[in-house]
């Protein structure tokens, strides 16, 4: 098995709430760094090269990426609009398949768990890939855009899946880094669908380590797809739990899909959230034990996420 050495270079394109801290847990690591975004972030760590790149022109990608050994994708359209994503997906993935061929790196893809369906006991990367909305077709499409162009054309991947992200900074969460400051002063947090049935979370530093994990992996990662490692819980037990380790007690609200529904009427991203309600009224479960065995660790618990968000 060919593993990557270090010191390597690997390039990192998204500068948001999962690209920003892969790009800082990479110079932690002593690894060169290639950061490719539109615009420049307002920071950028010493000794990493930003280059300001639109990454569905593969062209100009690969020739930013030259030298890398590996990319890491971690970009995703700012709103939760189908018709954005159906717009904006596809040219991305294809951009970063052409790329990434050309260039011949590894691809390191952060994908999400909408492709699959949903009555099919704990999501594995086996569950059959039958999505029931609008945005898990898209993410269908361009997750088989990839299957084809790793067995048509030898392009070197691997995927990650991750489910609804929790942890520190977050911009889009249950918990996002305002929502836990309103908290903070005893502001009621919404909550959708039944808060009581068991869902999957992906804590922000597990997907970030399983990114780069799998971007210095040997080369049995490729050509497969792991889930992120999650934490099932039921997110009122999460609300109530910073809460208290918040010293405040406050009782999150629960809005009526009837309320969603007609919120969506007027506006497109209300409307994506009450697309994906079904996930939130019934268990949510995820397989993450190919990811965890491959690389011998666990999720985040409990106890450790509220701690660090109690901290900060």
């Amino acid at each position: 098995m060919t593993k990557l050495e270090t010191p390597t270079n690997i390039a990192v394109i998204g500068a948001g709430q999962i690209g920003t801290p892969v790009v800082e847990r990479l110079v932690e690591r002593g690894i060169r760094v290639t950061w490719i975004s539109r615009t420049r972030p307002r920071t950028v760590p010493a000794g990493v090269e930003h280059k300001s790149v639109d990454a569905t022109d593969a062209h100009a990608l690969a020739r930013a990426i030259a030298g890398s050994q590996a990319m890491i994708a971690a970009v995703n359209p700012a709103t939760y609009d189908a018709k954005v994503w159906r717009e904006t997906l596809p040219p991305l993935q294809r951009g970063l398949i052409e790329a990434a061929a050309k260039a011949e790196v590894r691809l390191v893809v952060l994908d999400a768990l909408y492709l699959y369906a949903l009555d099919r006991g704990p999501l594995s990367p086996e569950t059959p890939a039958l999505p029931a909305t609008k945005k898990g077709q898209v993410r269908k499409q361009i997750a088989d855009m990839l299957t084809e162009a790793q067995a048509s054309r030898g392009v070197r991947a691997t995927v990650l899946r991750a489910s609804d992200f929790w942890g520190p900074d977050l911009s889009a969460a249950l918990l996002t880094r305002d929502g836990i400051a309103g908290l903070k002063r005893g502001k009621r947090p919404f909550l959708l669908g039944d808060p009581d049935q068991p869902h999957a979370f992906s804590h922000r530093d597990d997907v970030v380590s399983a990114l780069v994990s799998l971007a210095l992996a040997e080369a049995d990662v490729e050509g497969r797809v792991f889930h992120a490692p999650v934490l099932h819980i039921a997110p009122r037990t999460l609300v109530s739990t910073l809460a208290r380790a918040l010293g405040v007690r406050v009782e999150p609200l629960v809005t009526p899909g009837w309320l969603l529904r007609l919120l969506g009427l007027f506006s497109k991203q209300m409307a994506g959230l009450v697309e994906m309600l079904p996930q939130w009224q019934a268990p949510y479960l995820v397989d993450d034990r190919d990811y965890c065995d491959r690389f011998g660790v666990r999720a985040v618990s409990l106890d450790e996420g509220i701690a660090q968000l109690a901290r900060a």
